[in-house]
């Protein structure tokens, strides 16, 4: 018997290694539904959730924080923090004491919501490059501009880590804060203009969650035509390689829809249409209805995700308001599969 028990205990070890090794040992279980209604709104935080554990890991108010900076590796990622609707624009100078004056028609561009490093605001960004920063305006006279200078910024690497000089708009006091290295597990760090330094609150590790209920700036096309607009929904974690796509279960009734998605299982996904691109869920999930004057779920709505460890969940949406009718409260099914 002393034996046996030995060998029983030895296998058990040996599978709990195994689970830590392959980070499953907090996995929900397989095929089974999980109902999450998302706690803040997406107005007003971001909240970051991890499938596999069925949590959420961060939720944070928007004005915590402004760029993520990546602070291990290559060190070469700037990242706008994208629920505040940033703009950003080169110039041509590399002294962060030039005053600048904006052209009468502005390039501006934005952090691409696919977050493909390439469509960054500040992908390749040099040594002392001189950025503007610009903020929306809240006035609706047509005669204001758009988007109005915040403050204008350049980055350089140090021996420490990285740089940040800033002035703001109508001062001349140069600002500047030395983001030091970080371990690879945590390759980013937030920086607060406010806090003029790093943010009081940090992001999670890559690894620790699967998608972020965030509002974002992204592009609406209608015909040939493309339109700029604050948008509210989910992202992906392109940090740690999840993917996702959307599933079409054809025309259905309304109804009908629940019993199509329960019983997707693994063999309904089709591995070639996964995309790494963050904003593939996004959105689209939800329309706003001119007869009701609010924001309804697309019956049809259903995703696939693969996180980073390979693991596949469907997820489906199902509300955008809590109990008092404000809105951007996401709710949400999903199960492990």
């Amino acid at each position: 018997m002393k034996t046996k028990n030995i060998l029983a205990a030895t296998a058990l070890i040996s599978v709990l290694v195994s689970c830590s090794e392959n980070d499953n040992e907090f996995l929900i279980p397989k095929g089974e539904n999980n109902e999450v209604n998302i706690e803040n709104s997406v107005y007003t935080h971001q909240t970051y959730y991890d499938l596999s554990s069925n949590k959420e890991v961060l939720s944070v108010d928007v004005s915590m924080w402004d760029l993520s900076v990546e602070t291990s590796g290559s060190m070469q990622s700037i990242k706008l923090n994208p629920a505040k609707g940033y703009r950003v624009f080169k110039t041509l100078s590399n002294d962060i004491t030039d005053e600048i004056i904006l052209p009468d028609i502005t390039d501006w561009t934005f952090d691409d919501p696919t977050y493909n490093p390439s469509k960054l605001a500040f992908y390749g960004w040099k040594d002392n490059e001189v950025y503007i920063i610009g903020k929306k305006s809240e006035s609706f006279d047509p005669t204001t501009p758009s988007v109005a200078a915040y403050a204008r910024v350049s980055f350089v690497k140090t021996d420490d880590g990285i740089k940040i000089q800033w002035v703001f708009s109508g001062e001349s006091e140069v600002h500047e804060f030395t983001f030091s290295g970080t371990a690879e597990s945590h390759p980013f760090t937030w920086f607060s203009f406010e806090t003029g330094g790093k943010a009081d609150v940090q992001p999670p590790s890559p690894a620790d969650y699967d998608v972020i209920f965030t509002s974002y700036t992204g592009n609406i096309f209608d015909g040939t035509q493309s339109f700029i607009f604050d948008l509210h929904g989910t992202l992906t974690n392109r940090s740690y390689n999840v993917e996702s796509y959307r599933y079409d279960p054809g025309e259905a009734d309304d109804e009908e829809y629940i019993n199509i998605f329960n019983d997707l299982i693994n063999s309904d996904i089709d591995g070639t249409k996964f995309s790494i691109d963050a904003d593939v869920i996004g959105y689209g999930w939800k329309h706003f209805s001119r007869t009701s004057m609010s924001y309804e779920i697309d019956k049809s709505n259903m995703y696939f995700i693969m996180d980073g460890n390979g693991n596949h969940y469907k997820i489906r949406f199902t509300n955008y308001y809590n109990d008092n009718g404000e809105k951007g409260y996401i709710s949400f099914t999903y199960a492990l599969l």
